[in-house]
C-alpha cells in the first residue's frame, strides 16, 4: 500500500547557513554508509561524501517543480538521485523515519549542522518543528511517497 505525505521544505537565505541539530542519539556509520541521528521530534541523516550534494540539488534545489521523494524498503529515490540501503542500521533508521512521517503532525525538511561532526557536514533534517525563520525561507512543498 502506497502512502503519500506532503512535507514543507526550507532553504537558507544565505548559502551555508544552518541551525544546529541539537542534542541527539545516533547510529553512526563506521564506513561510507549513512549515519542516523535521533532526537525528540526529529530525525537527521548524514550521507556519505559525494551523495549529500546530489541529494541536496534534488531535494532542496530551487527548481520550479516540487520533487517527489520515494521511500522503498531498501532505497530512497528523488529525481536523478538513487541511494540503496543495505545495513541493519539503515533499515532501523528508515523504519524510524517512516514512523515520523506517518504521524498526523506537519513535517519540515531542512539542512542542519552539529559542532561534533566534521566541518561542512550537513544533516538532512526531518522535523515536526519548523526551522528558525531568521535563517530559512520556505520553498515549494515536496511529496513523499512510501511504498
Amino acid at each position: 500500500m502506497t502512502q503519500v505525505h506532503q512535507i514543507r521544505r526550507y532553504a537558507a537565505y544565505l548559502k551555508g547557513w544552518c541551525q544546529a541539530f541539537g542534542e541527539h542519539e545516533g547510529q553512526f556509520a563506521k564506513d561510507e554508509s549513512t549515519s542516523w541521528l535521533f532526537a525528540d521530534e526529529q530525525i537527521g541523516l548524514i550521507l556519505p561524501k559525494g551523495l549529500n550534494k546530489k541529494l541536496h540539488r534534488e531535494v532542496l534545489g530551487k527548481k520550479r517543480k516540487s520533487p517527489i521523494l520515494t521511500i522503498r524498503p531498501d532505497c530512497v529515490c528523488v529525481g536523478k538521485f538513487h541511494h540503496s540501503f543495505s545495513s541493519s542500521t539503515d533499515m532501523a533508521g528508515l523504519s524510524k523515519l517512516i514512523k515520523l512521517l506517518n504521524t498526523s503532525e506537519e513535517i519540515h525538511l531542512y539542512l542542519a549542522y552539529h559542532f561534533m561532526y566534521q566541518r561542512g557536514t550537513r544533516i538532512i533534517t526531518f522535523s515536526h518543528k519548523p526551522p528558525w525563520s531568521l535563517i530559512y525561507k520556505e520553498i515549494d512543498p515536496m511529496q513523499v511517497q512510501i511504498d
